[in-house]
């Protein structure tokens, strides 16, 4: 079974390479993907409440509306109730993924390490990031989305979420990408 990162540093220090320098290591806030995944939480919790009323007999006080007849009176309930219970679980998925994901920024790549289901680890070489986005609230804290554009209409996205101080590690993102640049020339 997978647990939650504890040791940031550790599990970040089994990624490395023997002379590869650690910059920043940090992990995404609980609070910030609560608070981002609330509207789906809210729209889930509206679809398994009208799925479940479609459930009651049409003579129940509670029955806002005329139940369908026939198998469409099953089927339509059904799909808000399977639709509900699915927005709810990914948000729990993903409030859980929170605390099982570390962010690393060395003096060569960036590394992304979640350890869910399985432990897997994402590398970002500075040479493949063509663009940096900062989006930063008002206590400093943010995301930080790499994207490589590539031929066509094709974009690979990766982001550290919800992470304090995103400048900062922003600086240290532009850093790396100048220094790769300079040592590709």
């Amino acid at each position: 079974m997978s647990r939650a990162i504890g040791n940031v540093e550790g599990e970040i220090q089994n990624e490395l390479h023997p002379s590869e320098i650690v910059v920043w290591t940090g992990q995404p806030g609980a609070w910030g993907t609560f608070v981002s995944k609330c509207p789906e939480l809210i729209i889930g919790l509206i679809c398994v409440i009208s799925g479940c009323a479609g459930f009651l007999p049409a003579d129940n006080a509670l029955a806002i509306v005329e139940k369908a007849d026939g198998i469409m009176g099953i089927i339509f309930p059904g799909v808000f109730l399977l639709a509900g219970v699915a927005a709810i679980a990914g948000a729990v998925f993903e409030m859980i993924a929170t605390g099982r994901t570390a962010y690393a920024a060395t003096d060569r790549r960036l590394l992304i390490v979640r350890n869910l289901i399985r432990r897997r680890a994402t590398t970002i070489a500075p040479t493949a990031i063509n663009v940096v986005e900062v989006r930063e609230k008002w206590d400093r804290s943010g995301t930080l989305t790499f994207r490589r554009e590539g031929d066509g209409d094709s974009v690979k996205k990766f982001a550290f979420i919800g992470i304090p101080n995103v400048r900062e590690v922003a600086k240290h993102v532009e850093e790396l990408r100048m220094s790769a640049r300079k040592q590709a020339s």
